[in-house]
């Protein structure tokens, strides 16, 4: 399970490595490097084109909506889905049947906590 993750890599190195087509030079260039991406914010994702079937490359918010969802609302703790209950889970189990995609991740980590008693103040 990880918190945050970090992209690194360049545009192009994304777009070579993932076997992307290179968008016109009217498109917009989001791809830049991040060294702490947070849930909820709008990444980079590889999917296929359901027009074209082709590779691209498109801005979507790190987390998935539950299908249950009126709205998208932060309080859905849908960022991690573990692998050994992936199909189990109502709330995973059809987007990972329907909805696949590749996400370019260079390293992923969480936070952790060094001063508890801190922490406990805050809450």
């Amino acid at each position: 399970m990880c918190g945050r993750y970090t992209r690194f890599a360049t545009a192009e190195a994304i777009y070579s490595y993932f076997r992307v087509p290179l968008p016109g030079p009217d498109a917009p260039n989001n791809l830049f490097p991040s060294w702490n991406v947070a849930p909820q914010t709008y990444q980079p994702i590889i999917r296929l084109n359901s027009e074209t079937g082709q590779r691209e490359i498109v801005l979507t918010r790190w987390g998935l909506v539950p299908s249950f969802a009126k709205e998208p609302m932060h309080s859905y703790s849908t960022i991690n889905a573990k692998a050994e209950t992936l199909l189990e889970k109502p709330m995973f189990r059809e987007p990972f049947r329907r909805r696949r995609c590749l996400v370019p991740v260079s390293s992923y980590f969480e936070w952790c906590v060094t001063d508890p008693v801190k922490k406990r103040k805050q809450t």
